[in-house]
């Protein structure tokens, strides 16, 4: 993604290297893969690629800058593609939307070029500040790029005496009026103003069960028991027909020869319009033989001859012995039974169904109960795994999500936390209406996606969006909206620390953790994981201050032990100190060779940083005063932190680079397990090192020998002991190397 311009000691510039490769995988995605909408996709992809490659090609695009593109300001909703690459399209320009091109028939112009400016226009005439005025009152309307919302704004400051905000804000809005969506997207219903959150909203749960198709084993076995079992069972009869004495073909009736004439036709069409089953194809299976025997005898009129005879004799008493020739009573059961269960719903008719019932709902909404949604689709019960896709429409406490498994990860967990963030934070305005739009804006800037920065830049905040800003001095942070913010931000951390202990917090989830410490009135140093690709060799102070913190928690702990953490220097260290301090510990095992990846280095002294900060673990315990709540889960969340790390270790990966992934995931796992062993006893942390050890002796193929090292290393942390008197083979666990990883073997 990006390279060193001077040596190994220049600065990171950021190449076009990664454009092009992704720009080619989506190349061949939208020419080669078989799904049409996956191909679509794909081609939407081969656009926004070759945007970046051309725009850094010609210069247009400043990838890593807080503002990439020329001549646009940061708080304009850039494209932005995968690793924080903008592609230089604004997300409030692009073709019209079905709501303007609804307005501009209303208001009966054309939707010409010129268009988008004629609708700004329009909203700030007398009618159109009417119109959003009473979507602010009734709150029938929706806000899906952040810039959506600042007419809203504007009309809100005018109805409240504050022209001068409002012409203040239009000036900065001007030179895009021609360009960007200003006003928000009308809707039928106020937008709900709730606590709880949803994982997705009705109108993507609607998509994915009309994407749902039957397995395909499914309906291979349904086309068994609908098309080919009664054709079986006619060419059984019609070859039973003919018996006498025990011998087949002795007794051919006059419309056999017609009869059987029907019956190879209709299987020959069935032959061709149902491919899925492989059965009827096979020569050498009874259903083969006997329709190869009535092809000779019906349509090449051959004699059945001996050998034929015992064929059709042999195979008729296996079907009889099996399961009863056609017409008895043993047969006849077994084909009631398949036609019963051929008749219930399949799993694609239950999701029509489903479809059918949500039909109502509005798409952008969540569900408020799963009350009839559930119930029986003729008699057949909804499966599970459609109960899943309804649970993620489901308005409810996070807390319910996560205990129901709907939410599955820290990174599930930071996309739903803005549903909450927002609620709270809207907290701070009194004024109803002006709450609803702060919520709204609040909730569309979280969805913004985040650009690759250099230089220790910021992402850009909330209060960088001129209307935003002009609504600040309506913000009041009184005790229960500060109270209100804490509570939520402890029952986040909370969470996430006891459902997930074995993952670092993602930087999604920060950016939330960080906007209700604002709003709880804590000034807490929050820090990011960097990316190594293009770290820049230094840290901002936060990084200090936050080392400084769990210093204060961990001095004489295990953790300090185990990692050889120097806590006691750390009330004199300033910036450039932090920085070569984790260069130093990054080194100590030895300087990287020439030729080394950079990447591999810098994520050293990276790793060094996060074991340093113990990457927001310290300062959240310690500000929200956590470690009572921790205490009766530390043991059980430090077993989980062993467990999965044991399974990432297990993974057969194909590619060496997701093995190297899932070494320095299992590392940060076993992180985190030493600092919940950290806050427990002596005792406690000796048992749950046996734990440890009985547990590894039990995993599979080498795993006990490639772990053993780090596990004893541990047990000598737990008893006393310091590196400079470890046993031999003693190891500590970092994730990342510059040489081959001993834990690989």
């Amino acid at each position: 993604m990006s390279k060193r311009t001077d040596g190994d000691t220049g600065p990171v510039a950021v190449g076009t290297q990664y454009p092009l490769g992704q720009l080619a995988r989506a190349i061949a995605t939208s020419e080669q893969h078989p799904d049409a909408e996956v191909r679509a996709r794909a081609q939407d992809k081969v656009r926004a690629w070759a945007e970046v490659f051309s725009g850094m090609l010609r210069g247009t695009l400043g990838i890593g800058s807080r503002a990439p593109v020329a001549d646009v300001p940061t708080w304009a909703t850039l494209e932005v593609a995968r690793g924080g690459f903008a592609t230089g399209q604004l997300l409030a320009e692009g073709a019209l939307q079905p709501h303007e091109h609804a307005l501009l028939d209303t208001l009966g112009l054309a939707p010409s070029k010129g268009a988008r400016a004629e609708l700004n226009a329009w909203y700030l005439g007398d009618e159109g500040l009417e119109a959003l005025r009473r979507m602010l009152h009734t709150g029938c309307y929706r806000v899906q790029v952040p810039e959506e919302g600042a007419l809203l704004v504007v009309a809100w400051l005018l109805e409240h005496d504050e022209g001068d905000r409002a012409r203040a804000l239009l000036d900065v809005l001007a030179p895009f009026l021609p360009r960007l969506r200003f006003y928000p997207v009308p809707h039928a219903r106020p937008r709900p103003v709730s606590a709880l959150v949803r994982v997705q909203h009705v109108g993507a749960l609607r998509k994915e069960l009309a994407n749902v198709r039957p397995p395909e084993a499914l309906e291979r076995q349904r086309e068994s028991t609908q098309v080919w079992t009664p054709l079986y069972d006619r060419l059984v009869a019609l070859w039973v027909e003919t018996v006498r004495e025990g011998v087949p073909g002795r007794h051919l009736t006059a419309d056999f020869e017609a009869r059987a004439r029907v019956l190879l036709d209709d299987i020959d069409r069935a032959l061709g319009a149902h491919p899925l089953c492989v059965w009827p194809r096979k020569p050498q299976l009874n259903f083969g033989r006997l329709h190869a025997v009535l092809k000779q005898v019906a349509r090449e009129r051959q004699p059945l001859l001996p050998g034929q005879q015992r064929l059709v004799r042999n195979v008729l008493d296996r079907i009889d012995q099996a399961r009863g020739l056609p017409a008895s009573e043993r047969a006849q059961l077994l084909r009631a039974s398949q036609q019963r269960e051929l008749e219930r719903p399949r799993h694609i008719d239950i999701a029509r169904e489903l479809q059918r019932r949500l039909a109502d709902v509005p798409a952008d909404e969540g569900l408020d109960s799963l009350e009839g949604l559930t119930e029986p689709v003729d008699g057949a019960p909804v499966p599970a795994s459609l109960e899943r896709k309804l649970l993620r429409a489901l308005n409810a406490p996070v807390e319910t999500l996560v205990e129901r498994r709907v939410i599955r990860s820290s990174e599930a967990l930071a996309r739903v936390i803005p549903q909450l963030s927002a609620h709270v934070r809207a907290l701070g305005i009194t004024e109803p209406s002006l709450r609803t739009l702060y919520a709204s804006v609040y909730e569309a800037f979280r969805r913004r996606r985040s650009l690759l920065l250099l230089n220790l830049a910021s992402q850009v905040k909330l209060e960088e969006l001129p209307w935003v800003r002009a609504l600040e001095a309506h913000r009041t942070t009184g005790l229960e909206q500060t109270a209100q913010a804490r509570q939520t931000l402890e029952q986040l951390v909370l969470l996430s620390l006891t459902s997930f202990p074995e993952v670092i917090f993602p930087n999604k989830l920060l950016q939330e953790v960080s906007a209700l410490l604002k709003g709880a009135g804590l000034a807490v140093p929050v820090v990011e994981e960097l990316a190594a690709d293009i770290f820049m060799g230094t840290f901002s102070p936060k990084f200090v201050t936050a080392a400084q913190s769990a210093a204060s928690l961990l001095t004489g702990t295990l953790y300090e032990r185990y990692y050889d953490v120097p806590f006691a220097r750390f009330d004199a260290l300033g910036d450039l100190g932090f920085a070569d301090l984790c260069v130093s510990r990054a080194e100590s095992g030895g300087k990287s060779e020439s030729g080394r990846s950079f990447v591999a280095v810098n994520g050293r002294v990276i790793e060094q940083a996060q074991i340093l900060t113990t990457h927001n673990l310290a300062t959240l315990v310690q500000v929200l005063e956590l470690r009572p709540q921790l205490e009766p889960h530390l043991e059980p969340l430090a077993q989980r932190c062993f467990v999965r790390l044991c399974e990432l270790l297990e993974l057969q990966v194909p590619h060496f680079h997701g093995r190297l992934r899932n070494v320095k995931n299992a590392a940060y796992a076993w992180r985190q397990m030493v600092f919940f062993l950290s806050l427990l006893p002596e005792e406690a942390q000796r048992t749950f090192v046996g734990w440890a050890e009985d547990a590894l002796s039990k995993r599979r193929a080498r795993l006990p020998q490639r772990l053993g090292g780090a596990l004893a290393g541990l047990r000598h942390a737990v008893e006393g002991g310091r590196w400079t008197d470890a046993p031999a083979g003693a190891r500590c666990f970092l994730g990342w190397t510059v040489e081959r990883h001993w834990v690989l073997g």
